[in-house]
């Protein structure tokens, strides 16, 4: 445990200061001997241990907020590594939790490092009201690891949505490359212009949950661009680019066939369509202050416990998940002068 403290210490100054509205720039109170160096650094993970212990230890809530569905959305990032760690960064998960009476928590959690992962996040979705009979939407970019970790934790029954905007950004690259169409003669011109607005086509399908449709226009242009007539105006580069993206597009549409819901009228009526929530808890808590200038490397032990104790100042529960956790363990300790 002290190696794991030791190595993740910051390289360029304070460590844990976390801010007391959800933000890290103010101060937080501290735990053990001071709040700079080695010791601030131990004493904050320490916390986060004990704040994970505490999650675990918890008991459901006699009477849970009465809520109609629950959503969801996971997604990960990357934190650089200690030079002694075996690969040069080391996965965080990180999800977004609210309920339809808009209260929402935060999760976070190393895979390597976490205890009992799945249980810890149940935890979270119970206290916002999941119950056994609680639909609960998990959104994901499709992955297998985000969308795994959201469904086994929900105590309901689930269903997996794509996010929208992954989706957009796949059919765009596609739409990048066909823009590059050879436009030396009016023929290409045409052509060019009519794949342009294919491709604008196969987003509005998607857009609107026509994934059968999206599939069909991809497989016609595949074709086309078999046709010997089609290829007097491609260079062999350019077509072996613009073919592999249409593919790459076909795969991964196909593998989220059932997942991909008709966002149009999802937004229109107010459901989630966007994992948009928890990639700004992902700048706020990976980017912002452990990647970004920090020039910070970390161990995932160090990791995995200083997020706990970010994400509990987040969600307003750090408090109070120390102060259960001390009455229940005798282990409660004085605050630093």
């Amino acid at each position: 445990m002290h190696a794991r403290i030791r190595t993740c210490s910051r390289q360029d100054g304070e460590l844990g200061r976390l801010g007391p509205r959800g933000g890290f720039d103010g101060g937080v109170p501290s735990f053990g001997q001071g709040a700079r160096g080695r010791n601030g650094a131990a004493a904050n993970l320490r916390v986060g241990a004990r704040l994970e212990l505490q999650v675990l230890m918890a008991k459901p809530l006699a009477s849970p907020p009465s809520v109609q569905s629950i959503a969801v959305s996971v997604d990960g990032g990357h934190v650089k590594s200690i030079r002694s760690y075996q690969m040069r960064s080391f996965e965080v998960m990180l999800a977004c939790a609210s309920n339809d009476r808009g209260e929402q928590r935060l999760f976070s959690s190393v895979p390597v490092e976490a205890d009992r992962r799945r249980q810890q996040l149940s935890a979270v979705l119970r206290d916002l009201g999941a119950t056994p009979a609680t639909p609960v939407t998990v959104l994901s970019d499709g992955a297998e690891g985000p969308r795994f970790l959201g469904e086994t934790a929900s105590p309901g029954p689930t269903r997996h949505v794509l996010d929208g905007f992954h989706l957009s950004m796949r059919v765009q690259h596609v739409a990048q490359t066909a823009r590059s169409w050879p436009r030396g003669s009016k023929e290409g011109l045409q052509q060019g212009d009519m794949l342009v607005k294919k491709i604008e086509r196969i987003r509005w399908r998607l857009w609107r949950g026509r994934p059968q449709g999206a599939l069909d226009l991809i497989d016609e242009i595949l074709q086309e661009l078999e046709t010997p007539k089609r290829q007097i105006q491609l260079t062999a580069a350019y077509l072996k680019k613009l073919t592999s993206v249409l593919r790459d597009l076909d795969t991964y549409v196909s593998g989220q066939f059932t997942s991909i819901i008709n966002c149009a009228a999802a937004r229109r009526s107010g459901e989630p369509i966007s994992t948009a929530p928890t990639e700004s808890v992902v700048h706020r808590l990976l980017h912002r202050r452990m990647m970004a200038k920090q020039q910070m490397r970390w161990s995932p032990g160090g990791a995995h416990f200083m997020l706990k104790v970010r994400t509990a100042v987040m969600n307003g529960t750090f408090e109070r998940d120390h102060i259960a956790l001390g009455k229940s363990t005798g282990c409660l300790q004085r605050r630093a002068a």
